[in-house]
């Protein structure tokens, strides 16, 4: 709280979320304009100083990652869906790692976002699902996982790809 606080004293974002999460931790969400938001981070950071874990910025998010911070989201039935020839399953160790891979994924292919859980009852981790054809997943795999390296920080917990689901688990993967 003291962090939304500093951020929000510094500069004119806007707070999205300043909520507990499960494994003892905060998160902090702000928008706004790229100056406003850098200028709220810069004092966000120096509030939390050797407590921050995690942290990202983006200049301008994917538009399927805005609806991602309202976190959970039940995916939208796929079962039927002929686009949704494979399926990616991405967990990171925070939650800001978990932005910033599907933000990647979703600007380098045609992918779409199904499944979204944040911290809660994950000890503090992130997971999401992606669909799209196989080529679009692994290029998405890829830029995920280009995505969760943070200096020598490693934040992916694991990805998986299946090609062709079974018909029984289109759209069940997390019901």
């Amino acid at each position: 709280m003291v962090v939304a606080d500093a951020a929000l004293k510094r500069a004119p974002a806007l707070l999205l979320h300043s909520r507990a999460i499960s494994g003892g931790k905060h998160v902090v969400m702000l928008e706004g304009g790229v100056a406003e938001v850098e200028e709220a981070m810069i004092a966000g950071k120096l509030a939390a100083g050797t407590t921050l874990l995690d942290h990202v910025e983006l200049a301008a998010a994917d538009d399927q990652v805005w609806p991602m911070l309202d976190a959970p989201i039940a995916p939208a039935d796929w079962t039927t869906d002929p686009g949704a020839e494979a399926v990616a399953i991405i967990e990171t160790r925070t939650v800001c790692a978990a932005i910033a891979a599907a933000d990647a994924a979703c600007k380098v292919a045609d992918v779409i976002v199904r499944d979204v859980r944040f911290a809660v009852d994950l000890a503090g981790k992130a997971y999401f699902t992606l669909t799209g054809t196989l080529d679009a997943i692994e290029a998405a795999a890829i830029a995920a996982t280009a995505a969760t390296q943070l200096g020598a920080a490693d934040r992916l917990v694991g990805l998986e790809v299946i090609a062709q689901p079974s018909p029984d688990l289109r759209g069940r993967l997390f019901r």
